[in-house]
């Protein structure tokens, strides 16, 4: 006579094995990973939100000096400055010397941007063509001075904003689990 016998069941004490720890350098990739992508977010929000400024001044000999600026959230952060112009000309986006397929030549030459060109050759570019008239009648007046600015419409701001807050949240993520990895407890639970 046989008798049937339970399979014991498993202790509800015993350890379940725990997973292997990372190692060193696993931290170190998804930390440059992680930073790169945060890079990535923070530099398009940043280029999302750029507001350009164009400053012309009347100087001596009926020339003007030009000044060319960036500006995000109120902090310039560039700055070009050329003497000697003379007039505006309106060019396209064609770049000289370059041996670029003739469909991007076409495109780019119904891209139109003013340009102002110094007396040495530099040039400022200007993206908002409609500004030309504007700009010659400065040219013909007698007004000290004239800025324009060309500030990015209110969705594009507020993108940029967004980008750069998620790739400064992407980039504490980064560092809180490339440094501060969480730590096992027995039993497998974080």
């Amino acid at each position: 006579m046989r008798f049937y016998v339970p399979p014991m069941p498993k202790s509800i004490h015993a350890p379940t094995p725990a997973a292997l720890p990372a190692k060193r350098g696993s931290y170190v990739l998804s930390f440059l990973i992680l930073s790169v992508l945060a890079a990535g977010f923070a530099g398009a929000g940043f280029v999302l939100g750029i507001e350009s400024r164009l400053v012309l001044e009347r100087s001596e000999g009926g020339t003007f000096r030009v000044t060319g600026t960036g500006h995000f959230a109120g902090w310039q952060f560039s700055t070009k400055m050329i003497e000697g112009v003379k007039g505006v000309v309106v060019d396209d986006a064609v770049r000289d010397g370059r041996r670029d397929p003739e469909k991007v030549n076409r495109k780019r030459r119904k891209m139109l941007h003013l340009e102002l060109v110094g007396a040495d050759g530099r040039e400022i570019g200007w993206e908002r063509e409609s500004d030309q008239g504007l700009i010659e009648e400065f040219m013909r007046g007698r007004e000290p001075g004239l800025t324009l600015v060309d500030k990015p419409p209110l969705w594009r701001r507020g993108l940029a904003w967004c980008l750069i807050v998620f790739g400064g949240l992407v980039f504490v993520g980064a560092i809180q689990s490339s440094f501060f990895p969480k730590k096992k407890l027995p039993g497998g639970l974080p």
